[in-house]
C-alpha cells in the first residue's frame, strides 16, 4: 500500500484539518491566540505555517516566528498516529527553508525537560542544547 505524504504552506490553518489527531484548536477554532506565530497579520516573511497530510488528511503542523536573526520553531505537532513517517523531519525541512529564504543566520526552539523524546529528535536533526532550565532552548545554526 502506498502512502501519499504532501506539505504546504498555508496562512492560517483551520481546526476541521484536526479531526481525529490527538491534538487541535481550541473549540472556537483558533490555535494558541496568544501566540503571533499565528497572526495573519504578519507576512511570509515574519512567520510560516506548514502542514504535512498523509493521505489528504493533516497529520502535522509547524509553525514558525522570525524573532531578529533567528527563525523560531513555536509548534511542531505530529498525531501520534502518524509518528515515525518523517513528517517532523519533513516540517523541520519546510522552516529551515523559510528561514533560508528570509536569510536568518539560525532556527531556534524550546521543547520541555520532560520530554526527552523531543530533545532527542530535535538533537539528531542538528539542534544544539544552548541553555537548560525549566525548559530546553535549542538552536540550529544555518549561517555565520
Amino acid at each position: 500500500m502506498t502512502v501519499d505524504v504532501s506539505l504546504e504552506r498555508v496562512s492560517a490553518l483551520d481546526s476541521a484539518w484536526f479531526a481525529g489527531c490527538d491534538f487541535g484548536l481550541d473549540p472556537a477554532g483558533r490555535a494558541y491566540p496568544f501566540d503571533p506565530a499565528y497572526s495573519v497579520s504578519l507576512g511570509p516573511e515574519r512567520r510560516m505555517i506548514a502542514v504535512a497530510r498523509i493521505d489528504g488528511r493533516v497529520a502535522g503542523y509547524a509553525a514558525c516566528q522570525r524573532d531578529g536573526d533567528a527563525g523560531e520553531v513555536r509548534r511542531l505537532e505530529i498525531d501520534h498516529a502518524a509518528r515515525g513517517q518523517g513528517l517532523g523531519r519533513l516540517l523541520l525541512g519546510e522552516a529551515r527553508r523559510w528561514a533560508g529564504e528570509q536569510g536568518l543566520a539560525a532556527l531556534v526552539l524550546e521543547t520541555m525537560a520532560d520530554n526527552p523524546a523531543a530533545g532527542r529528535f530535535f538533537a539528531h536533526q542538528g539542534f544544539v542544547l544552548i541553555r537548560q532550565a525549566k525548559a530546553l532552548h535549542w538552536q540550529l545554526t544555518l549561517r555565520d
